[in-house]
C-alpha cells in the first residue's frame, strides 16, 4: 500500500511539474503577442515622469528619453523641451494637478517592440474660476536600448483649453 501511495505521489508530482513546463516554455509567434508586467524598471520611470509632471520639473527625468525622443500630444508632435514648457505652462493655469485612478504595465511584443501604457485621471482646479477638472487620459512609451524614443499622449482637451480661455 505504501509503495502504491508513494507511486501514485510521484506520477502526480511529475505530472504537475511537466504541465508547469509546457505552460512556461509555449510561446505564440504571432508579433502582436507577448507578455505583460507591472513594477518593472519601465513601468516606474512612467511613474517618474508623471510624478514630475505633477510637481512641474518634468528636466528631472529627460535622462529617461534619447536625446531625439517625439512627443505626440493629441497628435501634435513635439520636442523634449516643447512638451517641458508647455505642461509646465499648464501650471500656470491650474493647481493641484494630480494624475489618479491610474495602471501601469509594460508590454513586451514577440517583434521585439516594448511599450509602456499608462491609464489616468487627470484633476486639477482652475486658478481663474475654481473649477476643477477631471480628465481621462492615456499615454505610452516606445522603449530602445532602454530609453524612450517616442511617447503618445491622449486626451480630449476641449474642457482643459475653456478653463485656460476663461
Amino acid at each position: 500500500m505504501k509503495k502504491l501511495i508513494l507511486i501514485l505521489f510521484t506520477s502526480v508530482l511529475l505530472v504537475s511539474c511537466n504541465t508547469e513546463s509546457k505552460e512556461k516554455t509555449s510561446t505564440n509567434d504571432d508579433p502582436m503577442s507577448g507578455f505583460m508586467v507591472g513594477n518593472d524598471s519601465k513601468s516606474d520611470a512612467m511613474l517618474q515622469f508623471t510624478k514630475a509632471y505633477e510637481d512641474n520639473n518634468i528636466a528631472t527625468v529627460k535622462s529617461i528619453f534619447t536625446e531625439d525622443a517625439v512627443f505626440n500630444v493629441n497628435d501634435t508632435k513635439l520636442t523634449f523641451e516643447e512638451v517641458n514648457a508647455g505642461f509646465s505652462a499648464g501650471h500656470d493655469f491650474f493647481d493641484n494637478i494630480k494624475h489618479s485612478d491610474f495602471d501601469v504595465s509594460t508590454m513586451y511584443y514577440n517583434d521585439g517592440n516594448v511599450f509602456t501604457n499608462y491609464w489616468y485621471t487627470w484633476t486639477a482646479t482652475s486658478k481663474k474660476t475654481g473649477n476643477e477638472l477631471t480628465l481621462k487620459g492615456y499615454c505610452w512609451f516606445k522603449w530602445e536600448n532602454d530609453k524612450v524614443v517616442e511617447v503618445y499622449n491622449a486626451f480630449d482637451p476641449t474642457a482643459y483649453n475653456a478653463e485656460m480661455s476663461n
